[in-house]
């Protein structure tokens, strides 16, 4: 009885595990109209009309949109345009939000920006390996306090 508690346990925590990673690691949704005006800019950049894409990338980045691909579609804007510095900076934060995505570290790497090799954890990953080691503990600390996983000495 003690096992099939502990089996229990043990799933309810994966499956809560597992709901929570999906949560954290899903990207916040732009609204309906961010998606039209996203879409937008795309076609105005399509059509070459880069300074109207900017203005409607810089509006959504100003109404507090957080997305790699608007940062990094406004980095390219900015680089079409002859704007450097301007390029470098969006390329950084898409970076920041989708750090092992191969087109972005190409284009900081075309910018002349260093890339480092070994790209950091984002802070959803942290918050997943904390949870997978209170999990671990947890399950450790029932299983022996209920003699599932009690030490055996040979």
């Amino acid at each position: 009885m003690k096992r099939l508690g502990f089996v229990v346990l043990l799933l309810a925590m994966l499956v809560a595990s597992f709901g929570l990673t999906a949560q954290l690691t899903a990207p916040r949704q732009m609204t309906e109209a961010d998606r039209a005006t996203f879409a937008r800019a795309n076609q105005l950049t399509e059509a070459g009309q880069l300074a109207a894409a900017v203005n409607l990338y810089e509006q959504l980045s100003a109404q507090g949109v957080v997305n790699a691909d608007l940062f990094y579609n406004l980095g390219q804007a900015y680089s079409q345009l002859g704007k450097t510095n301007q390029a470098v900076e969006y390329y950084t934060r898409a970076a920041q939000l989708a750090p092992r995505d191969g087109q972005i570290a190409e284009r900081l790497k075309q910018a002349g920006v260093s890339t480092r090799s070994v790209v950091p954890l984002t802070s959803n990953e942290l918050m997943l390996g904390a949870l997978l080691l209170a999990s671990v503990i947890a399950v450790v600390f029932v299983g022996r306090r209920h003699g599932v996983l009690a030490k055996r000495i040979a």
